[in-house]
């Protein structure tokens, strides 16, 4: 491209690559169309367009929102998502990806390459946001939900479920514990109540009934 004069950024190559999975030829092929597609110029704007590739930026408002605990904000999202009738399948791709990228930079941070497409600071921070074990397990259901996608009645609700599905499971720990007002104000504190003795409460034995005597029998 150097040699040709054709302007092309970095994250827009590496798109073309990803949709060649591997091979040359289809990536080559699709990079002719990416040149044609953007009047001389390789831009990631333009290759995403051309590839029905999803904004990065929008996956990433979805993991924000669940690391906030946020159901309506998540919902909100896939509604401004939807707008643009995407393919759930490649935007649940794009947030398994970016799940394995912040796990690979909480278990070993030095690994951490610039790829063009992920800000290493945006992965820095959720990797402080977001407890491992919530990784882990938003990474497994994302998974699972993009196996069984096709069974689901539409894509769409199929999406949602299995965003849901992230908060429902996701560890009491990494949840804020609030406790319900009606029992702070309704439980007394221990030295309140007073100790009732064991014998008090004790159940009364219940007399056993006198045994019957047989009268003897008549002498005749």
């Amino acid at each position: 491209l150097e040699q040709e004069g054709i302007p092309a950024e970095a994250a827009a190559l590496q798109l073309i690559a990803r949709a060649g999975d591997g091979s040359m030829r289809d990536a080559l092929s699709l990079l002719d169309q990416a040149i044609a597609f953007g009047s001389g110029q390789v831009e990631t704007a333009a290759v995403s367009t051309m590839l029905g590739s999803i904004d990065r930026r929008q996956v990433t408002t979805l993991l924000e929102a669940l690391a906030a605990n946020d159901a309506p904000g998540l919902l909100q999202q896939v509604a401004a998502l939807d707008e643009n009738v995407p393919d759930y399948a490649a935007v649940l791709a794009e947030l398994l990806s970016l799940l394995q990228r912040v796990a690979l930079t909480q278990a070993v941070p030095d690994a951490l390459t610039d790829d063009a497409l992920t800000d290493p600071v945006e992965l820095r921070r959720f990797a402080e946001l977001l407890p491992p074990e919530d990784v882990q397990l938003f990474y497994q259901i994302a998974l699972l939900g993009r196996r069984d996608l096709p069974l689901a009645p539409d894509p769409r609700g199929g999406f949602e479920m299995t965003l849901l599905r992230m908060l429902c499971f996701r560890p009491a720990a990494s949840e804020p514990a609030t406790v319900p007002m009606w029992v702070a104000t309704t439980v007394a504190p221990a030295s309140a109540v007073t100790p009732v003795p064991a014998t008090a409460n004790a159940p009364r034995p219940i007399p056993l009934p006198a045994p019957v005597m047989s009268a003897p029998p008549a002498s005749e």
